[in-house]
């Protein structure tokens, strides 16, 4: 019985690693990174979907995170301070969305470059959308969630510079 407990338990941790690791979408192509060829600065901003008080430790954690990275990789990031979107482009955006529940720690994460090309869609001008890509994080509590969604949320942003510079 115990050696049946323990096999379900080593299952059980490996199909949850397995899934963290696990991108929804990829975008690893060239041809999505062709559209930020020349980019030398982002400005940056990190939603999510809930408004706690601790979420908002956690948006700027990862938006620390993300300027690291940036000045690493020589691209100069600011801040969005309440700018029109047509004046804060490229806008590079992380967005997170939670799903939390009784005994669910799981959180979508979304990294996207917006450009200040404006387009209309249903009658309403948008900003084009020219990268796009997303992880899914999961924890077992909302401390072990908060760290996977900064640990997906830096690998997307590392993935982005470096496609960039296989552009340079």
């Amino acid at each position: 019985m115990r050696s049946l407990a323990l096999a379900l338990l080593v299952t059980l941790a490996a199909v949850t690693g397995h899934a963290q690791a696990e991108p929804l979408r990829t975008g690893g192509d060239e041809k999505a990174f062709a559209k930020l060829r020349g980019i030398t600065f982002f400005f940056i901003d990190v939603n999510t979907s809930e408004s706690r008080s601790e979420d908002a430790d956690l948006r700027t954690e990862i938006r620390d995170a993300m300027e690291l990275e940036m000045r690493r990789a020589n691209i100069v990031p600011r801040t969005v301070d309440g700018l029109l979107p047509e004046t804060t482009t490229p806008l590079l955006t992380i967005e997170v969305r939670l799903d939390r529940g009784l005994g669910r720690y799981n959180a979508d994460v979304i990294l996207a470059v917006r450009d200040n090309a404006t387009i209309t869609r249903n009658k309403e001008a948008v900003l084009a959308q020219s990268y796009s890509q997303s992880k899914r994080a999961m924890g077992t509590s909302d401390t072990t969630l908060n760290r996977e969604v900064k640990a997906r949320s830096r690998e997307l942003v590392q993935e982005l510079l470096a496609g960039i510079k296989t552009l340079k």
